[in-house]
């Protein structure tokens, strides 16, 4: 068989095959569970999975690594991780580092971003900053389980009163206008104070950022071989991805908050 004949015979077999519908070689589909923290992970308007993270996977990460992205949530973050560890999902997109995780899961090279914390009191208060734990004993703290915790903030005279709730941030503020915490921890604070606007909560509540060092956030992966190799194809299509593309994804929920 000639070249030429070779090469007409492969072309009609492609044409045969997609007329009688037969399918090409799917993409890789990325599943990806997502819990409440907006503007970066968040149930849109019509109901479907979304937020910055996971605009962030499907425009930018899921091309890059020849994937489809398929966003599901939110759920409480135990029940996430849960999801992850047994092969239910494959990604996490937006979370902090912290040893438990460390040792169940797999982290990538590249953060996608710092974030700062705040404790947030009634306008009341007597808290006036906080420069040390000392500024904090003998006060119940609300906020959420299975998230970072700011070493000094770790002391037997801070009670930690925690919840697990996809609705923790509103669920945390009755209880501060309550009176059953005398503040509330946040880890953060561009996150809080979104949602606080969106809600109207702002006019409540008063916020005094902690100086601490910056956390960082990342994508987190499955411990297995399928996550080792998501998680390398993650690091190279970052290291693809100019700066501040995550910022300008952000930039865009944020304007849409200032334009309402």
């Amino acid at each position: 068989m000639t070249v030429r004949i070779r090469s007409l015979f492969v072309a009609f077999a492609i044409v045969f095959a997609v007329a009688l519908g037969v399918p090409a070689q799917a993409r890789e589909k990325i599943r990806i569970g997502i819990f409440t923290l907006s503007p970066f992970m968040m149930t849109m308007e019509n109901g479907s999975a979304g937020g910055a993270a996971a605009d962030f996977w499907r425009e930018r990460l899921g091309p890059l690594m020849d994937a489809d992205i398929e966003v599901s949530g939110p759920y409480p973050i135990p029940r996430l991780e849960k999801m992850l560890e047994t092969g239910e999902i494959d990604v996490i997109p937006y979370i902090t580092k912290i040893p438990a995780r460390e040792s169940r899961f797999l982290f990538p090279d590249h953060p996608l971003m710092t974030i700062s914390a705040c404790i947030i009191v009634r306008p009341d208060s007597p808290i006036l900053a906080v420069n040390g734990p000392e500024d904090l004993f003998d006060k119940k703290i609300g906020f959420i389980t299975s998230a970072y915790i700011p070493p000094f903030l770790v002391h037997d005279r801070i009670k930690l009163d925690l919840i697990t709730s996809t609705e923790f941030r509103k669920m945390n503020h009755r209880k501060l206008m309550s009176g059953h915490v005398d503040a509330l921890l946040d880890i953060n604070q561009a996150s809080f104070v979104y949602e606080m606007k969106l809600l109207g909560y702002l006019k409540d509540i008063r916020l005094i950022p902690l100086k601490q060092d910056k956390v960082y956030i990342y994508s987190l992966f499955t411990k297995s071989p399928k996550g080792e190799r998501l998680r390398a194809r993650f690091d190279a299509a970052f290291s693809r991805i100019p700066e501040h593309a995550f910022d300008e994804i952000i930039e865009r929920y944020l304007r849409e908050t200032t334009s309402e």
